[in-house]
């Protein structure tokens, strides 16, 4: 269920602060799609490296989607359902300028990978840009997008080891200087200063000899049938503190409530849908009535889409 992710990853960033995002591959959809409601995503790695795997997958999928179709499919019926999309056009009157939002915008898209075909998204990008700021911006837009899926997807020469440091100078001066080639100066500063600083911070910090930073791709310690809360708690603590620990005993309050009252509303709508002497009509106005009485207004598009009601 997506909304554990989201909560346990996002109290892990609380914990570790940002450091070293750049050495991160792993795209974090559920993470984003969730965050995505308020805020741009967090946690996610944001797939700094790139793959070729998504080209792949996205030219297997199904033929071409219109926008208003994409739209649907990933809003109404999909994992973005119940949120915003994350970042800025970055646009001020009809010109758009670099800035880091524009990314943040890019990839909240782009998490729709696999529920619709890159070719979808981007069509999606560019009639959402052309509703909010007009042909010309989306040109512009759609511009930098085609440079950002780019370097996305391309082949990096140097190999990433984690475990092995000296791989990592020749790997990061590899892609800074890709990014600028493919990027331009100035949109290449806006999407990857932070993360270039905070590698270059991190970097430094392992060679002067202090103490590695806890790494951040590493799995927070979770709650599961069969541990112990009393052993995942002393983990908790001793790698994140007490408050990081509180926080994360919270999340997980947080998920068991919700994932309490999802099953009961699964039992509710399956006993509707049984019910011989219901119209369709009854059983829609019950089940929203029902949903409505369990659930926060921010939760409700969620669970309708979950349970396809």
């Amino acid at each position: 269920m997506e909304l554990r992710g989201w909560k346990l990853a996002g109290a892990a960033a609380l914990v570790l602060g940002v450091v070293a995002a750049w050495v991160l591959s792993q795209k974090g959809a559920d993470l984003a799609r969730i965050a995505g409601a308020e805020s741009a995503p967090v946690a996610s790695g944001w797939n700094m490296l790139g793959t070729a795997k998504e080209a792949s997958i996205a030219a297997a999928q199904a033929a071409a989607l219109t926008p208003e179709q994409t739209r649907a499919k990933l809003f109404k019926g999909g994992s973005f359902a119940g949120t915003e999309p994350a970042g800025d056009w970055c646009v001020s009157n009809g010109k758009l300028s670099a800035c880091p939002d524009l990314r943040k915008r890019f990839e909240y898209y782009i998490l729709g990978l696999g529920e619709v075909t890159i070719s979808d998204i981007k069509a999606l990008v560019a009639d959402e840009a052309r509703r909010a700021h007009g042909d010309q911006a989306a040109a512009d837009i759609i511009a930098i997008w085609d440079k950002y899926w780019q370097l996305r997807t391309y082949e990096w020469r140097n190999p990433f080891v984690q475990s092995d440091r000296s791989t990592w100078l020749a790997v990061f001066d590899e892609q800074r200087s890709v990014r600028r080639q493919i990027l331009g100066a100035d949109w290449a500063k806006a999407f990857f200063e932070e993360d270039e600083k905070a590698f270059k911070q991190y970097y430094a910090q392992l060679e002067s000899g202090q103490a590695p930073p806890l790494d951040p791709g590493e799995p927070v310690p979770q709650m599961a049938p069969g541990k112990d809360p009393a052993a995942v708690r002393a983990e908790r603590v001793a790698r994140y503190g007490e408050a990081a620990a509180d926080r994360l005993a919270k999340a997980d309050e947080e998920w068991a409530d919700w994932e309490h009252r999802l099953a009961a509303a699964r039992v509710e709508w399956d006993r509707l849908k049984n019910a011989p002497q219901l119209s369709d009509a009854q059983r829609a106005q019950e089940m929203n009535a029902y949903v409505n009485g369990h659930f926060k207004s921010d939760e409700i598009r969620r669970v309708e889409a979950l349970l396809h009601l």
